[in-house]
């Protein structure tokens, strides 16, 4: 987490290791009654969307096709193999993953690395648009491609034929592909990777899953024969096994037809087969495993119960997903009242259903307990669930939990016809695999307004009884090594299956929130928009307001019922002393976590269920503001809130201690990660130490206080007069004026003259260096950062994104593919024009330990060749082609616009140059590129890191 510059945000941060085994094994998938697979249920099926055309080859293979127009001019390709991990042999562990990486190294009509390329000189990237994943149970093979070219479309579909049945397996290809598999092994080792060795045999044990992970068994890799990863492939991809689905932009009888013509051809198996899938085994009796590692940051402990996964196919079985859904949320809502109301032994915790592999799926509850809190962390928890069996849920939770699904659908509803293809696309692959079916988005919206006002409070009491059976199954605990808190294995398992509450438990008191979240006496005067003018967009418009304030509109049809916020005022934290600092860096998460006017966070949500309204402050260096975003019916509400974070923000000592915990906890849980202690290591040689640019550590964590945090807070936000507000998507401008007027105008100018700092930190002369060596893996990572400050030309800030895209070009070509060096590399940078002139470009990569010097090497080597040789035009075109195609889906895109116009006005770039289409393509060429690589790629000025493992 990088402290200086950006808001630090910790909401949602410490739970994530707690669930990264529950969301790494498969797509996740909320599915209905745990125990639903012993009962026979009579609701009415669901129905397939009726816009889906469908049907089975001659060969037996499967297709879907769905027309969508959004995003525009865009198809979405799926090839699902039923095929995967669990389908190999003792000696081919890791063989269907190969296979995958195999098919884009060479095929029957696309030799080598000729498909990427291919793919990249139409616009679209190796990685966003061309990608393909393995599972336990299936192969998914992804593409986007351009819908305005009839030859892409067949070349594409020609693609998809290859993957199924015509890959080459080039005895050269094959063995370079083994490093690059081995590098995606290696990147996920690690304790992450330590604690999955361990809780995957402990979830699965005697089935298997438990010994068939996708990413396979390394050594294998290394020796398989060509003739065994050609055996899995000849054997398990076949017609019958897979499906192809079509979501985009053009005519639903021309893609049957380009299908039928494509893929209808392979031939069919002689025997047809429909494929096995294994059991998953079930643990009946409590067990427990303890999982201690010296590079754990910090407690987590997972509470499980498998169950039948149940596909959701019917009336009934969808009610029930909706049912466990309200309860889930009710629990997380009440553990999130608790943190957030001061108690400071349990950091985050958080209970739901789960799929997690096609037949199982879980009931879990996961909590991370303070550092030496593990007892009472659990107890709470624990208690929580315990009130929530006991007494269910009140008529109120109820109530805002159906207010919240039926808004969430009708949301969805109101932008119908603004679906992504992509989203679809994976609805018809889920159903194809998993067996959910696929309904229409007015279906979903009939159901859900059908069924949700049925739902009981008997019936979330049934439903929470049936999540666990007494306390669950599966006791998970992962803890530092020097943990001290966790009791021994016998001690953990009779503390939890004999655990009784404290105290009594009593049922869950609503509070009287019955106030308005903007009370009218809390309206100031409305002020008055002073004058408007025309930007370069149909019906944009910049306002002046009269206490000084901007407001910049621009609405637009790309979404029937969103509307999206930025506001920005220079200033930011370079105004604080460096004493201050710590305390400022947190000021807007101490204050979003506090609420506002006299509400708490939790009970805010309380206030806006119901409601599609989101917004909150950040402050960073340079800048402070606001983000935001709602429906149209809530836009007034987005316009309160924002106003409520000016004069009426929350500070509470509840909120300082839970966010002061977290951040302790983070803190001091660095540096046993190596990663972390790397990240550091980094800024030390970027910025000598300097405590602007810290990462998070508990020397800063002891010098925040809250009163100087609440006053940087108010100081930044004491007035509108030199912010501007910017507002993109299907606005009313006459409701926007209102509400300007009404809430913006009227707040107080504070001071409108303000201008950020310099920080005169300066990118190191020469090249500076250091290697860290820390980790049990063998693992490690070459970061290099170019940097310094420069005089930035406005043809500069268009064309940097082109540097970094041909680089990673260039970088995956050499270091991935020519050498199998690594994974991947990954390349990104930025130029900060305000309050000095400065630029990073930095390059990362994970590799072999001894290889670090060799890669880097050849990283050099193509930053030479970029800056001394001509760039071969067939880059240049992919560089081009890859915006142009990025620029149009953007500009059907609310995000994309208010980016574009919020960067632009705060580089005091004319708005005017984001109509012009065809400007930056015309810009990129190899001698502008060359000269750009010239002045941002100082071979002889770079910050170089390495991160090896610790000597043994």
């Amino acid at each position: 987490m990088r402290f200086g510059r950006k808001p630090v945000r910790t909401a949602g941060l410490i739970l994530l290791l707690a669930a990264v085994a529950l969301l790494t094994l498969s797509c996740a998938s909320q599915n209905s009654n745990p125990k639903a697979g012993t009962v026979t249920d009579r609701t009415p099926v669901l129905a397939r969307n009726p816009d889906i055309a469908g049907g089975v080859l001659e060969n037996g293979m499967s297709y879907f096709i769905l027309r969508n127009s959004e995003p525009k001019n865009r198809i979405f390709l799926r090839l699902a193999v039923k095929a995967g991990s669990t389908l190999e042999d003792d000696d081919q562990k890791g063989v269907a993953h190969f296979v995958e990486h195999m098919a884009f190294n060479g095929t029957e009509h696309f030799a080598k690395n000729e498909l990427v390329d291919y793919f990249e000189s139409i616009g679209m990237a190796f990685g966003p648009e061309v990608n393909a994943y393995t599972s336990f149970d299936e192969t998914v093979y992804m593409l986007e491609i351009p819908a305005d070219d009839q030859e892409i479309l067949e070349k594409s579909l020609l693609v998809l034929k290859d993957w199924a049945s015509a890959l080459s397996f080039e005895q050269e290809e094959l063995d370079k592909e083994r490093g690059v598999i081995i590098e995606e092994w290696r990147l996920g080792r690690g304790a992450n990777g330590r604690v999955m060795d361990k809780q995957i045999p402990f979830i699965f044990g005697g089935s298997r899953y438990a010994e068939r992970l996708p990413i396979g068994d390394p050594e294998i890799i290394k020796t398989v024969s060509r003739d065994r990863v050609i055996d899995f492939y000849k054997k398990w991809y076949r017609p019958e096994l897979m499906s192809v689905t079509l979501v985009g932009d053009t005519d639903t009888d021309m893609l049957k037809t380009a299908i039928t013509a494509s893929l209808g051809t392979i031939p069919a198996q002689k025997d047809r087969t429909n494929r096995d899938y294994f059991p998953a085994s079930t643990r009946k009796d409590p067990a427990v495993l303890v999982y201690r590692d010296p590079e754990l940051p910090y407690t987590t402990v997972q509470i499980l119960e498998q169950h039948h996964a149940v596909p959701t196919t019917t009336e009934g079985l969808l009610k029930d997903a909706l049912v466990n859904s309200i309860a889930s949320a009710v629990y997380n809502n009440r553990i999130n009242e608790i943190t957030l109301g001061g108690n400071t032994d349990l950091l985050a915790a958080g209970l739901g259903v789960q799929r997690m592999i096609n037949p199982q799926q879980v009931s879990f509850l996961a909590l991370v307990p303070a550092p030496g809190k593990y007892e009472t962390g659990l107890s709470i928890a624990l208690t929580e669930l315990e009130r929530l069996e006991k007494f269910g849920i009140t008529s109120a939770e109820l109530e805002r939990e159906k207010t919240n699904l039926l808004q969430s659908v009708k949301q969805a509803w109101l932008d119908r016809e603004k679906q992504h293809s992509a989203n679809l696309a994976g609805a018809i692959v889920q159903e194809y695999l998993y067996r959910d079916t696929a309904i229409s988005l007015q279906d979903r919206y009939d159901l859900f307004n059908r069924l949700v006002p049925t739902i009981t409070l008997e019936e979330i009491t049934k439903k929470i009884d049936e999540w666990f059976t007494g306390r669950g199954t599966l006791l998970m605990v992962t803890a530092p090594e020097n943990a001290s808190d966790i009791p021994s294995d016998a001690d953990l398992l009779a503390l939890w299956q004999n655990w009784t509450p404290t105290g009594p438990v009593e049922s869950y008191a609503e509070e009287n929130l019955d106030r308005p979240l903007f009370p009218e006496q809390a309206k100031a005067v409305p002020g008055t928009i002073e004058y408007e003018e025309s930007l370069p967009f149909p019906g944009a418009f910049k306002w002046k307001l009269s206490n000084g304030a901007t407001v910049i509109g621009y609405p637009t049809d790309f979404k029937a019922n969103e509307i999206i916020m930025s506001a920005w005022s220079k200033g930011g934290i370079s105004l604080v002393s460096d004493a201050e600092f710590p305390s400022a860096a947190i000021a807007t998460s101490y204050s979003q976590m506090s609420g506002m006017n006299g509400f708490t966070a939790a009970q805010l949500q309380k206030i806006l269920a119901g409601k599609t309204v989101s917004a909150g402050p950040w402050l960073d260096e340079a800048y402070e503001g606001l983000w935001g975003s709602s429906s149209v019916e809530d836009l007034e509400t987005l316009f309160q809130i924002a106003t409520l974070y000016f004069i009426e923000p929350g500070f509470t000592p509840e909120a300082w201690q839970n966010l002061y915990a977290q951040l302790e906890t983070v803190a001091s849980s660095r540096t046993s990660d190596p990663g972390e202690v790397f990240a550091d290591l980094k800024i030390k040689l970027l910025y000598g130490g300097n405590l602007r640019r810290s990462n998070l550590t508990e020397e800063l964590v002891d010098a925040m206080n809250p009163a100087t945090s609440e006053k940087t807070y108010r100081e930044r936000f004491a007035g509108a007069g030199d912010f501007t507000f910017v507002f993109v998507g299907s606005f009313n401008k006459d409701q926007l004026r209102s509400y300007s007027e009404t809430y913006l105008a009227a707040l107080p100018a504070g001071n409108t003259n303000e201008e950020a700092r310099p920080s005169n930190i300066a990118f190191p002369k020469g090249i500076t260096s250091d290697t860290l060596f820390m980790g049990i893996d063998p693992q490690s990572r070459v970061y290099a950062c170019f940097g310094g400050n420069t005089d930035i030309s406005p043809e500069d800030y268009e064309l940097f994104d082109a540097l970094v895209s041909l680089l990673d070009i260039k970088l995956r070509e050499t270091v991935r593919e020519a050498m199998s060096g690594s994974y991947g590399v990954q390349v990104g940078g930025n130029l900060v024009g305000y309050p000095e002139e400065t630029y990073e470009l930095f390059i990362e990569f994970g590799c072999e330990p001894g290889r670090e010097d060799e890669l880097f090497s050849a990283v050099l080597s193509v930053i030479e060749e970029i800056k001394t040789s001509e760039i071969a035009s067939t880059d240049i075109d992919k560089v081009r082609e890859n915006y142009r195609r990025s620029r149009e889906e953007g500009l059907r895109n609310n995000n994309w616009w208010l980016s574009q116009i919020v960067t632009k006005d705060m580089q005091e770039l004319p708005l005017e140059t984001i109509n012009d289409g065809e400007r930056i393509p015309a810009l990129i060429t190899a001698d502008k590129l060359g000269t750009l690589a010239r002045e941002y790629l100082n071979t002889a000025n770079y910050v170089k890191a390495i991160l090896k493992p610790a000597k043994q």
